[in-house]
């Protein structure tokens, strides 16, 4: 072997030698097996589980004690109402940030990841819509305080078109269906090579339908629906809502689908601008609407569970901030060298803390908020001596201020404080100042609840639901229950209103 070719060996492998750090294209391109994402998935739910079911007791939305004599649909719908929400709005959350990716951040191309963020959306879609059904079928077991095993199709339809919360899930439903079926058709076009401006305009409506589908329930049955500032509060809910699930969902799209360093960094500054515009409404927004739902802060805030996790999840966001602050400093600029180890490990950190977050969110929907009026030392000298029976649809006036027709009030959360049957008429517990009071109904002739103070008279059919707001004063509010039908027997209950029931 002559002398020359002995020394031009070793030149060969430095033709191809790496011009970026050691490991960085491993760590973007290295597939992760299967069977470690299920492994830390699982994990990940049982930790988050644990998590919401503290949260829940700290907060008092976990199930009511069983009150004597009163029906209890279980304490597999008590829990699994707030499980199946945090399902629904995780994969809620998964969709848009697909749909955020491909509408917005992917650049423009076959290898641009649009295919993959389409496809993951129609499968969280689908997720997302039994997760609803689900929800709809332990909402029906919750406001009929009947186990699952009882329920039957009449009584869920029966939520389904005259509740708030299942109208709610109706229209959520219908507009799943469009993201599921658009979001395959749009799928099909790029994967067969067609990248004109209709898949980003496409992914841009789909995107629209599946932040309405995110709304939708909080506005028609969250704590802001029953807010005094209604609609002061139920934009600022939707405004936190879509920035939540922007920002969120968009940095779990970047993990997803745009590590590839040909992706990332364009996706990445974009998804930079639109994580900075989120988090400055996120803040603003949330700290509305917990001003506009619970009152000024008070010194009897410091006692409600409420309250604590509120302070928790602002603690996640403000880390979160911080996080953000650091990408756009540090780890941004590295990203674009070619580093690209610092950006993901801080990534994972913080949608860590945001799945954190979220849990907290469901556990604060499910939770009872401080009434604004709960400072108050109202109280109300209710009448003993039994009322003249009021007229059917008939309104006394009240001594504070005219009542109003109950009726025709369909707001709040659902949860059945007057249960109407042919047997007894029960008042679960107490409620809020101000809070919605949900009557129920469950029997075949109409009935006539009147209050013996004169502040409100409502008529409820046979197996059909009204809501009324309850009295804005602490006090006991007593009234009666009138069927129809003179075989009838009619009850009498009291009404107890409680700053801190």
């Amino acid at each position: 072997m002559s002398p020359l070719t002995a020394q031009t060996r070793p030149l060969v492998p430095r033709t191809v030698a790496p011009t970026e750090p050691a490991g960085s294209e491993e760590l973007i391109h290295a597939p992760v097996p299967l069977s470690r994402v299920v492994r830390v998935g699982v994990l990940a739910g049982l930790l988050l589980t644990g998590i919401l079911g503290a949260a829940l007791v700290v907060g008092g939305g976990g199930p009511p004690p069983t009150l004597p004599g009163l029906p209890d649909p279980g304490a597999v719908t008590g829990w699994g109402r707030p499980l199946v929400d945090l399902v629904v709005r995780v994969l809620a959350v998964l969709a848009v940030g697909q749909l955020t990716y491909a509408a917005v951040l992917a650049p423009t191309g076959p290898a641009g990841g649009t295919v993959s963020a389409l496809r993951g959306t129609t499968w969280c879609a689908t997720g997302w819509l039994v997760a609803e059904g689900s929800a709809l079928v332990l909402t029906a077991s919750s406001v009929y305080s009947v186990p699952l095993t009882g329920l039957s199709l009449r009584a869920v339809l029966a939520v389904l078109m005259q509740l708030p919360a299942g109208r709610a899930a109706l229209w959520v439903a219908l507009l799943l269906a469009a993201v599921i079926v658009g979001t395959a058709w749009l799928a099909r076009l790029v994967a067969a090579g067609d990248h004109r401006g209709r898949t980003r305009a496409g992914s841009a409506l789909l995107l629209l339908a599946a932040l309405g589908a995110v709304v939708l329930p909080a506005v028609l049955a969250g704590h802001s629906a029953a807010a005094d500032d209604h609609v002061p509060a139920v934009v600022a809910l939707s405004l936190h809502i879509v920035t939540a699930s922007l920002w969120v969902g968009g940095l779990v799209a970047l993990l997803m689908h745009g590590r590839d360093r040909s992706r990332s960094v364009h996706a990445v500054r974009r998804f930079s601008t639109l994580a900075l515009a989120c988090v400055v409404l996120l803040l603003a927004s949330g700290v509305t609407s917990a001003v506009l739902v619970a009152g000024r802060p008070t010194l009897a805030w410091a006692t409600q569970g409420w309250v604590l996790l509120l302070s928790v999840k602002s603690l996640l966001l403000g880390c979160l901030t911080l996080i953000g602050w650091w990408h756009r400093r540090r780890t941004l600029p590295a990203l674009a060298t070619g580093a690209p180890r610092a950006f993901l490990r801080l990534s994972v950190v913080e949608v860590a803390l945001m799945s954190l977050t979220i849990t907290l969110s469901v556990a604060l929907s499910a939770s009872p908020a401080p009434s604004p009026t709960m400072a108050t030392t109202t109280t109300v000298d209710v009448n003993p001596q039994l009322a003249e029976p009021a007229g059917a649809g008939s309104s006394t006036p009240a001594p504070q201020e005219p009542a109003e027709d109950m009726s025709g009030h369909d707001h709040g959360e659902l949860s059945v404080s007057i249960l109407v049957d042919t047997d007894r008429f029960h008042v679960a517990g107490t409620v809020r100042p101000g809070q919605p009071v949900t009557v129920y109904n469950r029997s075949s002739a109409a009935a006539t609840i009147s209050a013996l103070d004169g502040t409100f008279d409502a008529d409820v059919g046979p197996r059909t639901f009204i809501t009324f707001i309850a009295p804005a004063a602490p006090g006991d509010y007593d009234f009666t229950n009138r069927g129809d039908s003179s075989a009838t027997t009619s009850f009498a209950d009291t009404l107890q209103v409680r700053a801190d029931p």
